[in-house]
């Protein structure tokens, strides 16, 4: 509760010494509660891969689904970085979440969108300055969010059904109810700059548009081979939307607030409420506030009406003339326009330029060709790309109160029909030939259906669980996400503009993956020498053609092995594979241990086997978590150990954990080694401490010490050789003074000496002192200057 009560304070701090200021914080952590006075943040991760994107996305779709719609995380992350692609990905899929978070003090590149030169820059403008257009429609799904949907919105929120409910769908979220977002998060078939595919967009029913294309796409299907140039994020809105916008700006203070916008998408009957407050204060807690809601409509002779209801309510700073633009889509201009203010009538004229749209009132213009790029660096390269939309119509309307006045405007011969760019192909469509998952495309949890392509064909389309698959392009598409061992059905068939070919049916069956949960990179060492070619290594390789032997010629039994599983993990159980020939060396009896750091060790029971090749099992009582495993041998046969493989399962279902990995990615590297530099010497009852440093605190002694960077240190760069078995760390430091008595502003030496010190590569020690008594100078080092000195 140390948090929640930390951010409730400080909300109750912030607002009553800054007269009713709104508070703003962003913590690391939350209970239940948070939501009330907190934005949270996913903390130190490393970017530069895409992991960072990938685990994000389900991660804010997670926290939207735990009542927490504010969320947020470092831009390309906190570590690591010097990759375009990721940093241009980061910032494209940002744009469409609550807030962007730059902190970059332990990464390889400062994460500002201009850090990485061209064509990042302009890249990063361009999705920034959209997101600033789109703050109304962000600030008013903010507000649907402290009752009702969050921003992100996993799809079942909106669209339940047995495919949404279960994985398919955890790499996309709509933002809002208009915006279906489909992040790059993997490279697919990315070239050298970027430019690559997206697969497996889930498209609901209705009709949804390519937002920076204008194209048209049916729902009810699964979008595949979708082209996602680098500058391109796969951005869907949903027929009929109506979006509030406003001018692109820098920050809120250069909003024209004077003018209000929106971006329409008409088709059928549609509605949006927007809301708005002051912004800064608490004020709105007590109603003071707005909301105008927006309806669009269109009739069976293809006529729009668009009107804007008065606005209800009121807050301090509220500016009630306002302008009004309207942005409606389109795919060729409309035959007539008329619009009235309040029961006034609009006199429009046609402006022929957008420079002469902008400076007028009461106008309209056809834009036919929108160019997108429009905040690209002045002289770059990318400056010179042309990225063209669907026309639109803009309209804009003077300056009336709103909150009195109705605005409404009515377009006669509308008209939204892009050309359809996939299906671009004639000729009769023969079924598709040699369709089928082969051997070598066959996973205990993936299918790859292949088959030959067909003459005329523009795609393909593949019905599989009830699912439409559809704008394959390629004669492959990967099935993910599987059950072992269970057989599939799908039908294929050719598509163009004339239509599509008769469907080809076929079934393939998943393989079985009974090594799912054996934990791999496991290392081990025997207390007995093993024969030269058939060392230890080879029962821990995942290779069961090979084998692992003790010395021939020497009895080796009794004899301990030990396991170091690498990481921690919850054990489940062993299995031991003999080697095949009832040969010598098979194991027959021992006794099983488990340890956190290799020195103590607790029983998990003993083994007796038969002789013979069958798979010995070993299950750990009570599922213990542990990084080593002891096997003492006690008997085997002829005298000997060998065996064939020794796979160690984990429960399934368990993360393992891997000591020393701090942001939790997976790796060790400099980036841990980066938190526990900022936070060695810390100790339990410290701030920071709990949740984060602690679990590097691997000797579990309560303080980041000695012990707990070696570990980290000693594995970067290639690691060092391991040399405990030759000698054992041993030694103690000695500190002392020159005396006991010491006067005002007198330097006081302490002297640390190292005594009998063996086998030590890192030392620590903690001197407690009263900050307001004592100031410390420095560290003067004499027999460890080749040693990096934390202090």
């Amino acid at each position: 509760s140390f948090g929640l009560n930390g951010v409730t304070d400080v909300a109750k701090i912030m607002s009553e010494y800054g007269k009713n200021s709104r508070p703003f914080i962003i913590s690391l952590d939350g209970w239940a509660g948070t939501q009330r006075y907190a934005s949270i943040w996913s903390g130190d991760q490393t970017g530069g891969v895409w992991e960072y994107i990938r685990f994000h996305i389900p991660t804010y779709l997670g926290s939207g689904l735990s009542g927490q719609p504010n969320i947020t995380s470092d831009m390309d992350g906190i570590f690591g970085g010097k990759s375009n692609e990721i940093n241009i990905r980061d910032f494209q899929w940002k744009t469409f979440t609550p807030m962007q978070l730059n902190m970059d003090g332990w990464g390889s590149n400062e994460k500002y969108p201009h850090a990485l030169g061209e064509p990042v820059a302009s890249i990063n403008r361009n999705y920034l300055k959209l997101k600033s257009e789109l703050s109304p429609y962000t600030y008013s799904i903010a507000r649907e969010a402290v009752s009702g949907l969050p921003m992100i919105r996993a799809m079942f929120l909106e669209y339940p059904n047995a495919y949404t409910m279960g994985i398919a769908t955890q790499y996309q979220f709509l933002y809002g109810p208009n915006f279906l977002v489909a992040p790059i998060y993997q490279a697919t078939k990315s070239d050298a700059e970027g430019n690559d595919i997206r697969n497996g967009i889930y498209l609901p029913e209705g009709t949804w548009i390519d937002y920076f294309s204008g194209e048209k796409y049916a729902g009810n299907s699964i979008l595949n081979n979708f082209d996602a140039p680098i500058w391109k994020l796969p951005v869907f809105v949903k027929n009929g939307a109506i979006i509030p916008m406003t001018n692109a700006n820098n920050n809120v203070l250069e909003i024209n607030k004077g003018l209000r916008i929106y971006e329409i998408y008409p088709f059928g009957k549609s509605s949006f409420t927007e809301y708005d407050d002051d912004g800064t204060t608490e004020q709105y807690k007590s109603g003071k506030g707005i909301s105008g809601l927006i309806t669009s409509a269109v009739d069976k002779k293809n006529t729009v009406t668009v009107t804007l209801h008065p606005v209800k309510g009121d807050f301090d700073g509220f500016m009630k003339e306002k302008a009004t633009e309207l942005r409606i889509n389109v795919t060729e201009k409309p035959k007539k326009l008329a619009a009235k203010i309040g029961k006034n009538r609009v006199k429009f004229t046609e402006a022929t330029s957008m420079t002469e749209f902008e400076k007028a009132e009461n106008v309209y213009f056809y834009d036919a060709s929108p160019n997108l790029n429009k905040f690209a660096t002045k002289g770059s390269e990318f400056e010179k790309v042309v990225l063209i939309k669907n026309p639109q119509l803009l309209i804009k309307l003077g300056a009336t109160d709103i909150t009195q006045n109705p605005v409404m405007a009515t377009i006669e011969g509308f008209r939204y029909e892009p050309a359809d760019r996939q299906r671009i192909s004639s000729g009769k469509l023969a079924a598709p030939v040699h369709a089928e998952v082969a051997d070598k495309n066959t996973g205990a949890y993936t299918l790859m259906p292949t088959w030959t392509k067909v003459n005329h064909a523009d795609f393909y389309e593949i019905e599989f669980n009830d699912m439409l698959y559809t704008t394959i392009k390629d004669t492959s598409l990967l099935f993910d996400g599987l059950t072992a061992q269970t057989s599939y059905s799908f039908r294929l068939r050719a598509v163009n503009k004339d239509g599509h070919s008769d469907w080809k049916v076929f079934e393939a069956t998943t393989k079985s993956n009974p090594l799912e949960f054996a934990i791999q990179g496991i290392s081990a060492e025997t207390s007995v020498e093993n024969q030269g070619g058939s060392g230890i290594g080879r029962l821990f390789d995942f290779d069961e053609g090979n084998m692992w032997h003790t010395k021939w010629g020497v009895n080796a039994v009794p004899f301990d092995m030990i396991i170091d599983l690498k990481s921690i993990n919850q054990l489940d159980k062993f299995q031991y594979l003999p080697r095949t020939g009832r040969g010598n060396g098979i194991l027959l009896k021992g006794a099983v241990y488990y340890s956190d750091n290799k020195e103590n060790w607790t029983e998990a029971g003993a083994f007796e086997w038969a002789y013979n090749d069958d798979v010995k099992i070993f299950n750990f009582t009570g599922h213990p978590a542990a990084r080593y495993v002891k096997i003492a041998i006690t008997d085997g046969i002829g005298g000997f150990g060998s065996g064939r493989e020794l796979y160690v399962f984990k429960v399934p279902g368990t993360e393992s954990y891997l000591p020393g990995d701090i942001n939790n990615d997976r790796l060790i590297d400099r980036n841990d080694l980066t938190s526990y530099t900022n936070y060695t010497g810390l100790r339990k009852g410290d701030a920071d401490f709990e949740g984060y440093i602690s679990k590097g605190d691997i000797n579990k002694n309560d303080l980041i010490d000695a012990y707990d960077i070696s570990v980290v240190a000693t594995q970067l760069e290639g690691g060092t050789a391991d040399n405990r078995k030759a000698n054992k760390v041993a030694g103690k430091l000695q500190i002392s003074t020159a005396k006991q008595n010491y006067n005002k502003d007198e330097i006081i030496e302490i002297k640390v000496k190292g005594l009998n010190l063996v086998a030590v590569n890192a030392l620590s020690f903690a001197l407690p002192y009263n900050p307001q008594d004592y100031e410390f100078v420095g560290a003067h080092t004499v027999g460890t200057k080749q040693m990096e000195n934390l202090t």
